[in-house]
């Protein structure tokens, strides 16, 4: 299977080396490839012009901010994803696509710290367009669009904007946790339009 990874970060990096293990060939997609997705004319078209194989699109790419502004958070977590995947499925119509959110997107605005309100309604967003785009491209076309939303793996590498990682059920996920779930969905052939939470029961508190 030849993997493109949008903006793998350090959870993308992480991964890789178990993706190769698996025999899966890996395409990265990184901001210097993809061009500035706060560009108000972004177009990732060059990019993904140059990508010559693709059977699943992995999308990491994001931003997290506290106190942000809501048009930069959109910009980075859900306009500038979707338009990298929307050009990458022009191209290979048959790649299943894996967006990553956050676990904690379930949670009304009013019970969210006001600091990440702009952060997760970009990742509601994403969370929307994962269902939309699961339901019109599997109709259209059988491609399977799923997504992960972790709990607390690893804390931002901006300690300006770090939080704390909050109540979990069970022990914290891990990098571990996060492959076998993006294996799983990757190798189900009936999973569609599914958020695969990864959070230690983080979703439900």
């Amino acid at each position: 299977m030849h993997i493109v990874l949008v903006g793998p970060g350090r959870i993308g990096a992480m991964l890789m080396p178990r993706l190769q293990q698996s025999g899966h060939n890996i395409t990265v997609l990184s901001r210097r490839e993809y061009g500035d997705f706060f560009n108000p004319v972004y177009d990732p078209g060059t990019a993904c012009a140059a990508v010559s194989a693709c059977d699943a699109i992995v999308l990491l790419a994001g931003l997290f901010e506290l106190h942000a502004n809501e048009e930069r958070m959109g910009q980075a977590n859900a306009t500038g994803p979707i338009r990298v995947a929307e050009n990458l499925h022009a191209r290979f119509p048959k790649a299943q696509v894996i967006a990553f959110l956050d676990a904690r997107i379930q949670r009304p605005a009013d019970a969210l710290p006001e600091a990440i309100r702009p952060y997760m309604a970009s990742k509601r967003r994403l969370a929307r367009w994962v269902h939309g785009a699961a339901l019109a491209w599997g109709r259209c076309c059988g491609t399977r669009v799923n997504a992960i939303a972790p709990g607390p793996v690893l804390a931002p590498p901006n300690k300006a904007h770090s939080e704390k990682g909050g109540a979990c059920l069970t022990p914290r996920p891990t990098i571990e946790d996060i492959g076998a779930a993006l294996d799983f969905l990757l190798a189900t052939p009936s999973v569609t339009g599914q958020i695969l939470y990864v959070a230690a029961g983080q979703q439900l508190l």
